[in-house]
């Protein structure tokens, strides 16, 4: 009976273990499953997110060819997913070579930026530009099987910098030019002529002359005909100039009321009167009343100055081309004198 007994409470026993045993082995697989949908749940979250993100995120195989494209890669380039998938990168923008020097780099160091790529949208009603960052991808054993692209749609500040940009250029050119004539004014004046002196430290061999211009009778013509007439003068003068110069060269200037300045780079004295004649002759046949020109030429042909003269050397062809059109006026006009 006790042997009976005994056998009794270890089977108990043993059914006790068992069955705590295939409890938690329940518990375990239960556990598992668990942990199995939290992580399908979070890789769909995250898939999810990446596939709507505003932002632009593609990926690519070993070979650069596209494997996901998300919406807001979609959106800047105008095409699905299934229109890009297996294409190469490069093909996604409008300057291919600039993306196959950033993939280059990648491959040095592992990432990469590009801080602005245009990308080929030809359905888009401007250009679409955008920031890159490129980070290379590498599976458990440390093999390369791609890149994650992430970019930024910097459009809308490309195109605020671009509208500063010309506001700013028009604003400089607007501080530069007289607002009759369009002409340069004073103000640049003596930035250009330093530019050019210095140049000529540097190339003395090339000239630099300047022609300066005083319109006899002015006055008379202005209180005679009127400002409005007097206006039209100064203005067919500057265009007078204006076609008289070699263009991308020569510059030409209104100095104040009606005296103007031609700057005349690599050239001597003998072509300084050749371009001046041309502008008398021209100006003769515009027939602006009784007015006529007086010019007034220097020419710097001889050894540069030095740096430290650079401002005297200014000043002295300005003295000079000025004094040469004080004879011109004094001889009676309509001519040009040379310092």
């Amino acid at each position: 009976m006790f042997a009976s007994l005994k056998k009794s409470v270890f089977w108990q026993a043993a059914l006790a273990a068992c069955t705590r045993r295939r409890s938690r082995m329940r518990g375990e697989e239960e556990m598992a499953r668990l942990n199995r949908r939290r992580l399908e749940a979070k890789a769909w979250y995250y898939e999810g997110i990446l596939a709507e993100s505003a932002n632009i995120i593609f990926t690519t195989d070993a070979e650069h060819r596209i494997m996901k494209f998300n919406a807001g890669s979609e959106r800047a380039f105008g095409k699905s997913q299934s229109d890009v998938l297996g294409q190469e990168v490069p093909t996604l923008f409008l300057d291919p070579e600039a993306i196959l020097s950033l993939l280059r780099e990648v491959e040095g160091k592992g990432a990469a930026e590009l801080p602005e790529a245009r990308a080929q949208n030809p359905s888009a009603s401007e250009p679409v530009w955008l920031s890159l960052s490129v980070t290379r991808m590498r599976n458990r054993e440390g093999e390369v099987i791609g890149e994650v692209f992430n970019g930024v749609n910097i459009t809308a500040r490309k195109r605020l910098d671009d509208e500063l940009r010309k506001k700013n250029d028009l604003l400089l050119h607007l501080s530069l030019t007289d607002g009759l004539t369009g002409l340069y004014n004073i103000r640049h004046l003596h930035d250009e002529l330093t530019r050019l002196c210095q140049a000529r430290r540097r190339y003395p061999e090339r000239a630099l002359a300047l022609a300066m211009f005083d319109v006899d009778r002015f006055k008379i013509h202005n209180d005679t005909l009127g400002h409005p007439a007097g206006d039209q003068l100064l203005i067919a003068l500057a265009h007078l100039l204006k076609q008289a110069v070699r263009q991308g060269m020569d510059t030409a200037y209104r100095m104040g009321g009606d005296e103007f300045l031609l700057v005349l780079p690599d050239t001597r004295e003998e072509g300084a009167k050749a371009i001046c004649e041309r502008v008398l002759q021209a100006y003769r046949k515009a027939g602006l009343g009784s007015t006529a020109l007086s010019i007034g030429i220097a020419a710097d042909q001889e050894s540069p100055p030095p740096a430290t003269d650079i401002d005297a050397t200014v000043q002295n062809l300005l003295h000079r081309a000025d004094q040469a059109m004080y004879r011109a006026k004094e001889a009676g006009g309509d001519q040009a004198c040379a310092a």
